[in-house]
């Protein structure tokens, strides 16, 4: 995150790139004594956490696969010994994954729903759906695919079905006996996270080798311009027709202008431009139709494809220098959209969205491709960070970046 931070440094304003700006959880140090090992506290009156219940119904390769998790928010624990201290953590868990009998690994990040939202009282749309992944080893969780929406679990690639989704409200003792019993079977630890256990803001610094979880999935959605903006779009198009381009600034103000303000705004493919922008994924994940966010009603997916990248430290060797598979390319890829039709729906996931400090990345160019073909630059006012891009006077591409935790994700 940074990562797409590093996906498209300003992708934290979105696009490919990466990051999209992380939740940093509220973090409180209030003090505390004591000799005793780790533990659980509720001060009578003082807590403040809010707890929900959050199923999931699929199938891996035609075997049922249900995830039953209690989420907490805001929850408050106090741990003695070593870590000195209590803290108010943001949502817990974060990220759950569990192991198949074939060594694979499936992984959700339950979608927040701290404000008592629920299926039932419909804060909670019934098309929910939560962002999930698939590993090929759950030991080795180096790299991944993200079911990024619908389309995902359609395709003929897809080793899972979906069948909906759930929330609805628990109790801080549910929340403990679910701790107490399943969150032991969650195979992702902080040291497959990159996270120091006793102390989140101490990042981690890269040494060659060094692995962490893939847990930045980058994506791209690619949405048809209407005809009537064809004309406008053609006119910013460089003389020498590139098949992908960065809008200059007089191109970015006169399609927000014109897309994005009046009360009556062209559709791109039946959606505002703006919905394609407001991708709230951390209340669940858009789809092709509107109406599957907590509180992003109108977020829209458009048609989602992966998109890898060069800048993932599990793609180093146990040396200090980029292997030649990077080096050979003008410039390396901060992300590389493949638009194939049997990879609809899905993200690739490659790089951390975990804070690694010294990594050899620092300084180098990096530039963003299409099929491989980079994106013009000509007119880009930010090198590679933007919003979104152009394909023709055809279509716009929009960036898509999920993290499936961050430097301050709890377990």
């Amino acid at each position: 995150m940074k990562t797409i931070a590093a996906w498209l440094s300003a992708i934290i304003i979105l696009v490919f790139g990466a990051g999209l700006v992380l939740v940093i959880r509220e973090f409180r140090a209030l003090g505390s004594l004591s000799f005793t090992k780790s533990v659980e506290v509720t001060t009578p009156g003082q807590d403040r956490g809010y707890y929900y219940r959050f199923k999931a119904s699929l199938a891996y390769k035609g075997e049922p696969l249900d995830f039953d998790i209690v989420v907490g928010c805001n929850v408050r624990i106090t741990t003695y010994k070593d870590n000195d201290r209590t803290v108010e953590i943001g949502l817990i868990p974060t990220i759950y994954g569990l192991k198949m009998k074939d060594g694979h690994g499936i992984v959700v990040r339950p979608p927040q729903a701290c404000n008592g939202e629920t299926t039932e009282n419909g804060k909670v749309p019934k098309t929910l759906l939560p962002l999930i992944a698939t590993f090929e080893s759950a030991d080795q969780p180096w790299s991944g695919v993200a079911y990024a929406s619908d389309d995902a679990y359609d395709s003929p690639l897809s080793e899972l079905k979906f069948f909906g989704a759930t929330i609805s409200k628990a109790t801080r003792e549910e929340w403990q006996e679910w701790r107490q019993n399943e969150a032991p079977k969650n195979f992702v630890t902080y040291a497959l996270l990159g996270i120091n256990a006793k102390n989140h803001w101490d990042a981690p610094y890269w040494k060659p080798g060094y692995r962490v979880m893939a847990t930045d999935c980058l994506a791209g959605s690619r949405v048809k311009i209407p005809d009537s903006l064809r004309d406008m779009i053609n006119g910013f198009w460089p003389a020498d027709r590139p098949t992908y381009w960065y809008p200059g600034g007089d191109a970015g103000r006169e399609l927000w202008r014109t897309a994005y303000h009046p009360k009556k705004p062209p559709l791109f493919e039946g959606n505002r431009f703006k919905d394609y922008l407001d991708n709230g994924w951390r209340n669940g994940l858009s789809r092709r139709a509107p109406g599957a966010v907590i509180f992003f009603r109108n977020s829209v997916s458009g048609e989602v494809y992966p998109a890898r990248t060069d800048h993932s430290i599990n793609k180093l060797g146990d040396d200090p220098d980029l292997p030649t598979e990077m080096t050979a390319k003008r410039k390396p890829s901060w992300s590389d959209i493949e638009i194939k039709p049997e990879l609809r729906g899905f993200a690739f996931c490659e790089g951390t969205a975990v804070t690694i400090w010294r990594t050899p990345f620092q300084n180098i160019r990096y530039a963003n491709r299409v099929n491989g073909e980079e994106i013009n630059e000509q007119q880009a006012i930010w090198g590679t960070n933007f919003f979104y891009a152009f394909e023709r006077d055809e279509y716009v591409i929009f960036a898509r970046q999920y993290g499936l935790a961050d430097s301050f994700a709890a377990l």
